[in-house]
């Protein structure tokens, strides 16, 4: 690792720490950092706890790890697809999470039983974008394409199951698509948790993987790096992170697409490196979340409609990108 690596990796892995103290202390009622410390300790009174570690801690916690997982898998999808709009949250893998997550859901299920059905709804929207597409060695172009008419006739799906569930459903499932972190479920953050560790270490060893494909198919295989089962492995990876960030936060846009791009530029590495991704990605969220809670307090918008806001001037730069660089000779 380089020394511009290792620096931007611990700038990141330390402006997530400090962001996180920060946004403990955000709120009508601040706390300076001293004060946060020690209700993380349990030194502190019992209503400064109550506010710091039951009520936003857990938002925190759900930003930092929604917004790792998102990071990584878009740098996965982004990779094997050769393109940087091939993010989940573009191709409709998140919509199709939250598709099967809301049946679940309405279906009573719990939490075990709402985290399966994210991941089969992924797994499905995936695999729907793949057939759809007609070929695995299709052009990156047409699948996105094919991926964001899919994404957006799954969330016309999402809105029509919100509108017909039971008023209660309705309303948890409204603000859990919006990508509100306000009331994260516990459970949810818990389990999203415990499947976010395993993912992100499985993805940290696919990294060499995901470099020698980089190389192309002919020179992975002659590398002794089966290209098909790679792309299958480290696909089913991106779409797990993905599951687990809807699982957690909802489907945050946006996110997945910048991270890895960001993350690229400050390291200067001709790929897309995977825990500067992460890292990127986690602290962009929780950035987010700070500006969705102070931009009209006392009013809290929804952190996904402040991703959409930035990831919109992003998403507009790299279509202008992509096409100056297909009309340079």
């Amino acid at each position: 690792m380089s020394a511009r690596s290792l620096a931007c990796h611990l700038g990141l892995a330390i402006g997530c720490l400090g962001l996180a103290i920060a946004a403990l202390g955000l709120g009508r009622t601040a706390f300076a950092p001293a004060a946060i410390l020690q209700a993380l300790a349990g030194e502190s009174p019992a209503a400064t706890r109550l506010v710091v570690v039951e009520w936003r801690l857990p938002r925190v916690a759900a930003a930092l790890c929604a917004g790792a997982a998102l990071g990584m898998a878009g740098a996965l999808f982004q990779t094997l697809l050769r393109n940087p709009l091939g993010s989940p949250d573009v191709i409709g893998c998140d919509a199709g999470a939250f598709f099967g997550a809301i049946l679940a859901l309405l279906a009573g299920g719990s939490v075990a039983v709402v985290a399966a059905g994210a991941f089969s709804g992924g797994l499905a929207a995936g695999l729907l974008v793949y057939v759809a597409a007609g070929s695995a060695r299709t052009a990156p172009s047409r699948l996105i394409l094919i991926g964001i008419a899919v994404g957006a006739g799954l969330s016309a799906l999402n809105d029509w199951l919100i509108m017909v569930a039971p008023l209660d459903t309705a309303l948890v499932a409204a603000s859990w698509r919006q990508g509100a972190l306000a009331g994260v479920d516990p459970a949810r953050l818990v389990l999203g948790i415990a499947l976010l560790a395993p993912l992100l270490l499985l993805g940290l060893a696919g990294s060499r993987s995901l470099r020698t494909l980089e190389l192309g198919d002919d020179k992975a295989l002659s590398l002794g790096e089966p290209a098909g089962r790679s792309r299958l492995r480290l696909g089913l990876l991106g779409l797990g992170l993905t599951a687990t960030a809807t699982l957690i936060a909802g489907p945050v846009g946006f996110v997945a697409l910048i991270a890895p791009q960001a993350a690229r530029r400050l390291l200067g590495s001709p790929g897309l490196p995977l825990t500067a991704s992460a890292l990127f990605g986690a602290l962009f969220l929780l950035a987010s979340d700070c500006v969705a809670r102070l931009a009209f307090a006392p009013r809290v918008l929804p952190v996904g409609a402040v991703t959409a806001c930035l990831g919109g001037i992003c998403f507009v730069l790299l279509l202008l990108g992509i096409r100056r660089r297909e009309a340079t000779p």
